[in-house]
């Protein structure tokens, strides 16, 4: 327990060191945490053939993440850069929205290195390596949402009160993390938190499914702590991106 505490503290002191413009450092990991990375990943990657959107299981196979071992951010930044032009950027924890949303436009995923509690393997309320890689990272590897994640990030700069922000923030939970959308007649994840969570994969299509408006979506409150009990599910991935984009375009006026 304690050496597991010395890495987390070391992860903690490089990432405060890091400075944007340097090279992303290396980050340490036990054996029990590329042990649960293992685990976790495995289980979600037998789920996602079945249940994970046609332009993630696309995009996976242009990032390849290892199988055996906490992938670096430094290599699947690296993928990134050459596929799409995003890049990862070390954080601690939960971003505030504006340190999140900022670099977004840049093309600048903020992402922290952390390893979700063992106790947590199957569903995570906080940010973890795992949510940032298997989810974000593997997303930013499609163009086309690669290009949503700095709209969305463009939006939220230029939004000029609470009530937008609020807006934009709900829009981009529900498609950028617990997003759905019809393939083959079916709901498929495309949203980061669910392709990430090997307990929302079992339970999203149990929850309760909506027809995605964003009107709706931006009326919705939001409760990360536990598996999304209400999503909403569009007709297909370029309907979703159609919607989203429409509205950002227009300002976000409510």
């Amino acid at each position: 327990m304690t050496a597991c505490l010395d890495i987390r503290a070391e992860r903690e002191r490089v990432t405060r060191a890091f400075r944007p413009g340097r090279p992303l450092p290396d980050f340490g990991y036990s054996s029990e945490e590329d042990a649960l990375w293992s685990r976790v990943f495995a289980t979600l990657r037998g789920m996602h053939e079945d249940l994970s959107c046609m332009a993630y299981q696309g995009a996976a196979q242009r990032v390849k993440l290892p199988t055996g071992r906490v992938p670096q951010l430094s290599e699947v930044s690296r993928t990134l850069r050459s596929l799409t032009g995003f890049e990862l950027a070390p954080a601690m924890g939960a971003v505030p929205g504006p340190l999140f949303y900022g670099p977004l436009a840049k093309g600048i995923l903020t992402s922290t290195p952390d390893v979700r509690p063992v106790t947590e393997q199957s569903f995570s309320p906080d940010p973890d390596v795992i949510h940032e890689l298997v989810g974000h990272g593997v997303m930013l590897a499609d163009p086309e949402f690669a290009e949503l994640y700095r709209r969305f990030g463009r939006a939220a700069l230029h939004a000029d009160s609470d009530e937008v922000r609020t807006a934009i923030s709900r829009l981009f939970w529900f498609t950028m993390e617990v997003g759905l959308v019809i393939e083959n007649g079916r709901p498929r994840a495309c949203g980061a938190a669910i392709l990430s969570s090997v307990a929302e994969m079992e339970s999203f299509e149990d929850a309760e499914l909506r027809d995605f408006r964003v009107g709706d979506v931006i009326a919705s409150d939001i409760d990360d702590s536990i598996c999304q009990p209400v999503l909403y599910v569009a007709d297909s991935v370029s309907q979703m991106m159609d919607a989203v984009e429409r509205f950002l375009a227009a300002g976000a006026e409510l």
